[in-house]
């Protein structure tokens, strides 16, 4: 017979084995109700028209984050054709708060095969109770907000141009099937590369002005020239006198001076002071304006007779004064006693 010490170690390793069981089972269960096998819970309520792709165990989310499951799914039996389905789902009850009473919500796809879950999108600022039922907002169908006649009409233009393009009747297709739009491509390239090579070329103004210094040299002889300037102002030449020697700036100071003091003499004459000056000048341009006024208004500008009788007697010395020329022995008449 087993001794007593191996038969309370076989009875120990038995239990250690059952309680390691037990706390796997525990971690396991925990695991499959995702981490809420100890929260409280709380059912609400959602009536869909359709329960196609969901089932107990598909998930519930609030504004994309897993908050519970889907309990069952059964028919409510009501006429409501907007209510022929029962959803019946758990939350947590710390998260009720996220779920205000205006919110609604929609049976999203959640995989490619059609799985679905139930979306609660949050609105308002209401108190959600548990038990209570979370409106159904319906998905807007796909088929029926897209323009087909359109996306037909935008395949038929892809459809054309593709069709373009693969008998070279485009610029694309024959740049992609021909070897004209190449070699023309081709052939600019080569022209600038010429161009290029000629411009590095040191007969061309722009090859001189890269390789050599001809340009440095005309951009060179300014500045020098500025710089001799500059040097013969320092020394005292020219202008430089002006800025050396205190006696042409005295002068010079001088002769502005004088300049300002006739400028205060004029100003303070009568002719700016006086207002009876001004009123004399005034009468005199005004008498002589009418001066000529009456000149112009003469009979002498206003009639032709003063006109005429200058004309005749222009005409008559002119015509004496030939007369002369010709036959001066007419007019030169001597006489001695």
């Amino acid at each position: 017979m087993p001794s007593a010490d191996r038969v309370a170690w076989a009875q120990f390793r038995v239990g250690l084995v059952a309680v390691v069981a037990l706390i796997i089972l525990g971690v396991l269960l925990y695991l499959l109700t995702g981490g809420m096998l100890f929260h409280e819970r709380s059912t609400l309520y959602l009536y869909v028209p359709d329960a196609t792709g969901i089932g107990p165990g598909s998930p519930v989310e609030v504004d994309g984050i897993p908050v519970g499951k889907v309990s069952s799914v059964a028919l409510s039996g009501s006429a409501d054709p907007m209510r022929v389905v029962r959803v019946t789902f758990w939350v947590p009850r710390s998260m009720l708060q996220t779920i205000p009473a205006e919110s609604f919500a929609q049976l999203s796809v959640s995989s490619p095969v059609g799985d679905k879950y139930v979306d609660i999108t949050r609105q308002g600022t209401g108190i959600r109770r548990p038990g209570t039922e979370v409106a159904y907002k319906e998905q807007p169908d796909l088929f029926k907000s897209l323009d087909l006649t359109g996306l037909e009409k935008q395949l038929r233009d892809v459809d054309a141009l593709l069709a373009d393009i693969q008998s070279g009747r485009s610029a694309l297709g024959q740049f992609v099937l021909g070897r004209e739009m190449y070699d023309d491509l081709r052939r600019r390239f080569t022209e600038i590369e010429q161009s290029v090579r000629k411009a590095a070329n040191t007969t061309t103004p722009i090859g001189q002005a890269l390789y050599t210094d001809r340009l440095y040299r005309r951009m060179l002889e300014p500045v020098q020239a500025l710089d001799q300037t500059l040097a013969k102002i320092q020394s005292g030449q020219g202008m430089g006198q002006l800025l050396r020697d205190t006696g042409t700036y005295a002068e010079l100071r001088s002769t502005v001076h004088d300049l300002q003091q006739s400028m205060a003499t004029l100003a303070a004459s009568p002719f700016f002071q006086s207002d009876e000056t001004y009123r004399e000048w005034n009468r005199t341009v005004s008498s002589l304006i009418e001066s000529v006024q009456q000149f112009n208004t003469s009979p002498m500008m206003t009639t032709s007779q003063m006109y005429d009788n200058l004309n005749g007697a222009a005409r008559q010395f002119l015509g004496t004064l030939r007369d002369f020329h010709t036959n001066p022995r007419k007019y030169l008449k001597f006489k001695i006693f």
